[in-house]
């Protein structure tokens, strides 16, 4: 990269210190809804940002064409993505957070995922606006987490701070919350009232629970925001084919299991954490929906972006990917690493892979 392409201006002279929160900016409103998110995050965090904008040089292929080889000018698409980073650079300084610009020309996921290797963070909005200026970051935001060295936030599109969102009804039930009995639903009833997490950041942990990195990273994020933290996990009791015919105790067995580990979650978390406000829900349903619905009130949702899967966790793997699309709230995506479900596990290197 030459110097050209990275410009400074932290508004106190020092370097920008390595592991900064890394912003998407394509200029667009879902755009400046996360660099306004990460701004606060990066307060909170006492880390600079890095505004990464990125940008492709179109090409025109002929075949059976005889025609001379025209070298495009990208001079004016570099200096709109300029013009935009320059913008973006002043609101980061006002909030007084130092801040760096990057240009890169190249695939905006692509550029991002590199960013991401000095980064703490990584933070797009859900929708870009494409064109010569940038991919979309639609696409971006359902790469990135899956690739991006470090957590990724995605800002979607609608996010307001402090606006009232409504719960929508969800066909998937709470069974167990802090270990008590919750009030029995309408079994006929195709959907009930949805839970309200306001002001809460929600995770969603799966088999790892207690040892979830997405449970710990959102624990430390409610501690920096002064929210309470609230754990959901998800076991299917449906019966959806003649392979899988639980007796009643059976299923007994598996909600007191998995309730179990959300206990020794939340002890975990207390003994780190004692002035954290810590609570916990079990339901039986879609481990998607369960989400989603539960991003319609939530401050930040959190979810790792692989998980055991079967009847007894969040398909957190898959299911990040069918969450992206739909969370109403600012969703945390934290990558767990496959050889910590291994050892979680005691698989071998022989053994099949999750």
């Amino acid at each position: 990269m030459t110097e050209q392409d990275r410009t400074q201006d932290t508004g106190t002279g020092p370097a920008v210190e390595p592991e900064a929160v890394i912003v998407g900016i394509d200029g667009s409103p879902p755009s400046r809804n996360a660099l306004a998110w990460a701004i606060n995050e990066a307060k909170s965090l006492g880390k600079p940002i890095r505004l990464v904008g990125a940008y492709t040089i179109p090409s025109v292929a002929a075949a059976a064409i005889d025609v001379s080889y025209v070298p495009i000018d990208d001079s004016s698409i570099r200096a709109s993505v300029t013009n935009t980073l320059k913008e973006a650079a002043a609101e980061v300084k006002a909030a007084g957070v130092p801040v760096e610009a990057v240009i890169e020309i190249g695939d905006a996921a692509g550029v991002l995922i590199d960013e991401s290797k000095t980064g703490c963070l990584a933070v797009v909005g859900s929708r870009g606006r494409g064109g010569f200026a940038g991919r979309l970051l639609g696409t971006v935001s359902s790469a990135l987490p899956a690739h991006s060295k470090c957590p990724t936030v995605v800002v979607p599109a609608s996010w307001q701070p402090g606006v009232h969102r409504d719960a929508h009804p969800t066909s998937s039930r709470p069974i167990r919350h802090d270990g008590a009995e919750v009030p029995e639903h309408d079994p006929d009833a195709e959907a009930i009232e949805g839970l309200r997490f306001d002001g809460k950041v929600v995770v969603g942990v799966d088999s790892l629970g207690a040892d979830s990195p997405a449970l710990w990273k959102a624990a430390r994020l409610a501690v920096r925001r002064g929210s309470p933290l609230h754990i959901v996990a998800v076991v299917t009791t449906t019966v959806i084919g003649p392979e899988w015919l639980p007796s009643t105790a059976d299923l007994e067995r598996l909600v007191n299991e998995a309730a179990d580990k959300l206990v020794v979650a939340k002890q975990r978390l207390k003994e780190e954490f004692p002035d954290l406000d810590v609570t916990w829900t079990l339901f039986d349903g879609q481990p998607a929906e369960v989400l989603v619905r539960a991003s319609d009130t939530a401050e930040v949702l959190v979810i790792g972006s692989r998980g055991r899967g079967g009847f007894a966790g969040l398909l957190l793997g898959s299911t990040s990917q069918s969450v992206l699309p739909y969370s109403q709230c600012p969703t945390m995506v934290v990558r767990v690493a496959r050889d910590q479900h291994r050892r979680r596990h005691g698989q071998t290197d022989a053994e099949p892979g999750l």
